[in-house]
């Protein structure tokens, strides 16, 4: 998932992988934009091989698709695609925050308000990088559920994550309430209380379930 913490060694191919998805996930490379090898391989300044694996594990998780006679191209979404993904984030999100009330170390809630703090104070600047707000939501979410201690569900909400990945278009104009949803699963998290961490869960995401059907309408999304 978007801004998990760097833990181990990555190969070439998945900095890569790395590299072109969070262009995607911050709108530098729009539905339906061509990927080629010799042009990604020159930018990234690397061979081929890792830049093709690269697309194959972009393809695997839904954000790339490869079209015949035309290559590979970043995925176009539709409204019904992102209802889909948004109706399994509001079933599995909470259910990761309310474990991980129960089950989180005190090591790993200090660190979840941390990155609440960092997360509030960029988004509190005027003129703050878009890309780092992004990034400190996405970590600050990725904290959240490893707390939970569940290596499955830990995996789905990151493949749900990659199914919607235009979230940063939208994300920068309502980044202060989502300052104000993140305080209140965080304060719920500090004090344990897992119904009022999972309830306040599910109002964020339902939140941005509105914007980006919004955004999607906005943007001459298919319906179908």
């Amino acid at each position: 998932m978007p801004g998990k913490r760097d833990r181990v060694s990555v190969t070439k191919a998945e900095e890569a992988f790395t590299v072109i998805r969070r262009q995607i996930e911050r709108g530098r490379l729009a539905g339906g934009a061509k990927l080629t090898l010799q042009s990604l391989s020159d930018e990234m300044q690397m061979s081929l091989t890792p830049i093709r694996e690269a697309l194959r594990m972009l393809q695997a998780h839904g954000l790339v698709e490869y079209r015949p006679h035309h290559g590979h191209v970043v995925t176009r979404y539709s409204i019904p695609r992102a209802e889909e993904i948004y109706l399994l984030r509001e079933t599995l999100e909470p259910l990761a925050t309310r474990l991980a009330s129960e089950r989180a170390t005190a090591g790993e809630l200090e660190e979840i308000r941390g990155l609440h703090e960092e997360f509030r104070a960029a988004a509190e600047k005027e003129d703050g990088e878009q890309g780092v707000i992004v990034d400190l939501n996405a970590l600050w979410h990725r904290t959240v559920y490893e707390a939970a201690h569940s290596a499955f569900l830990d995996e789905f909400i990151d493949r749900l994550w990659t199914g919607v990945p235009y979230q940063a278009i939208w994300f920068i104009h309502r980044r202060h309430r989502s300052v104000d949803d993140h305080a209140a699963v965080t304060d719920a998290l500090l004090s344990r209380r897992a119904d009022e961490a999972a309830t306040a869960m599910l109002d964020h995401i339902e939140r941005g379930k509105m914007a980006t059907i919004q955004h999607l309408r906005a943007i001459g999304a298919p319906e179908t």
